[in-house]
């Protein structure tokens, strides 16, 4: 063991990159959740995104040479994301949200299927559990057997069960744009290029709670939220078409987006948020007019030219 503690003179099997911002009461978790691994080859590097409570002091009091703090003016998680893998050292680079933690076993179970599977590069996914107070549950695996990319757009793989190798996060990264759906935009995009793989272990907690992205988007829904979301699916759509030609359906990305808006008029009416609920409302019928504009007059407008063909 006395390598691991020689900084900086071999490169670690694994970099955890954990972004953070004013979550001081959860980190503590994380970052021993990390020190308690089995295998204990890792490096992990904290970019704290502009913090205003003692996150510093709380990173400095673990005085572990393997964890690398880094300070950043806030700009949001998928910056300090990939400034983390910019700083990585090792070629399999995982992830860990501030409030989420890892089981012992999950660098093991990582390192023991790199070592005898010997994956190409690409997307690895553990198995993960959501905790909410005292309520547990395991989310489904990837049904690999199936077309991974739409496995993907309905499992939501987040960020804290993915390990991916580094050459292919030097190529695509966290989209800065995005503020939510940010995960999954990547992870659709390197799995149009890449090999997933599934590790049908749990060896990951979501930790969810009031503080959180998931139970705070739900309590109120915001407009801006929504186009936040919308404006990421609509991205892959248009700007990476090319990506996705042959591999998914040719509307996938107009039923994802209205499965979106259905879940967020849902959540808005069961808030009784009338006016959002009325915004969302009108949001969802123009997308699906000017879904139809697009996919169906072409087609009543060739049919009528060939009837007209016809008669002639």
């Amino acid at each position: 063991m006395y390598y691991f503690w020689i900084s900086n003179m071999i490169m670690p099997f694994f970099s955890i990159i954990l972004p953070t911002y004013n979550r001081a009461s959860f980190l503590s978790r994380s970052i021993g959740s990390v020190i308690k691994q089995s295998f204990q080859d890792w490096e992990l590097i904290i970019i704290d995104d502009g913090s205003t409570d003692h996150t510093k002091e709380l990173v400095n009091s673990f005085n572990d040479p393997r964890i690398k703090y880094f300070y950043q003016e806030n700009s949001e998680r998928s910056a300090a994301r990939n400034r983390g893998v910019n700083q990585a050292n090792s070629d399999w680079v995982c992830f860990l949200d501030s409030d989420d933690f890892l089981l012992p076993e999950h660098l093991h179970v990582l390192a023991t299927f790199i070592e005898n599977q010997k994956p190409s590069p690409g997307l690895i996914a553990t198995g993960l559990i959501t905790q909410q107070g005292q309520i547990t549950k395991k989310k489904a695996f990837l049904a690999l057997q199936k077309n991974v990319l739409e496995e993907i757009g309905s499992k939501f793989l987040i960020p804290t069960q993915c390990c991916v190798h580094r050459s292919v996060l030097e190529k695509d990264q966290f989209d800065v744009r995005f503020r939510l759906w940010e995960d999954t935009h990547l992870w659709l995009r390197i799995a149009a290029q890449y090999p997933v793989y599934q590790i049908e272990d749990y060896t990951t907690i979501q930790h969810i709670h009031e503080q959180g992205t998931v139970v705070q988007g739900m309590k109120k829904i915001s407009l801006i939220e929504v186009a936040q979301y919308v404006s990421a699916i609509q991205d892959l759509r248009h700007k990476h078409t090319a990506l996705f030609e042959g591999k998914l359906p040719m509307n996938y990305f107009n039923f994802y987006i209205d499965s979106k808006y259905r879940m967020y008029l849902y959540q808005a009416r069961q808030n009784k948020q009338l006016n959002v609920t009325l915004a969302i409302w009108f949001r969802a019928w123009v997308h699906q007019f000017s879904w139809y504009l697009v996919s169906e007059l072409p087609k009543i407008g060739l049919n009528y030219l060939n009837i007209g063909i016809h008669e002639r």
